[in-house]
């Protein structure tokens, strides 16, 4: 019978273990999936730079080149000059964003939680960094359509 008790408190710390260091690479993996979107999303923010430069070129040109005398010339150089600042500081929200999101991930306090805990604030950190792509994606696909590099 003494056999039988310390041959199950044995099976029970050793299922302790494994469970322990499956929940640990359970975190790893999901924190893994949540800095391979931050890495897809740091690849774009020369893009952005690009962009934004490049809107800004588009800006100066227009003001230079505006038609003064002709009240539709002038009424589609204002649209045209709106629209590229419009998409422009759509590209500085988005680059924002993603300042904002790296400056207040806080990896380190992963090892500090529980298991379940650590899963929550990961889950929660990958539907932020999903919003930060979506918006970078999106601001970049409306400025290249503007800019016409579609």
């Amino acid at each position: 019978m003494r056999t039988s008790v310390l041959f199950m408190v044995g099976m029970l710390a050793a299922g302790s273990v494994v469970s322990c260091k499956s929940d640990e690479s359970s975190v790893k993996e999901t924190e893994e999936k949540v800095f391979a979107i931050h890495d897809d999303v740091m690849g774009k923010m020369g893009d952005i730079m690009k962009l934004k430069k490049q809107l800004s070129q588009r800006v100066a040109t227009i003001d230079s080149t505006s038609q003064v005398g002709s009240a539709t010339g002038t009424l589609q150089a204002d649209e045209v000059r709106e629209e590229a600042m419009r998409l422009r500081k759509n590209l500085t929200e988005a680059d924002s964003v993603m300042m904002a999101w790296m400056s207040n991930y806080n990896g380190d306090t992963l090892s500090k939680l529980p298991t379940d805990g650590a899963m929550r604030y990961l889950s929660d950190q990958k539907d932020q960094i999903d919003d930060v792509k979506t918006k970078v994606n999106s601001s970049i696909e409306q400025a290249r359509a503007f800019l016409g590099k579609n």
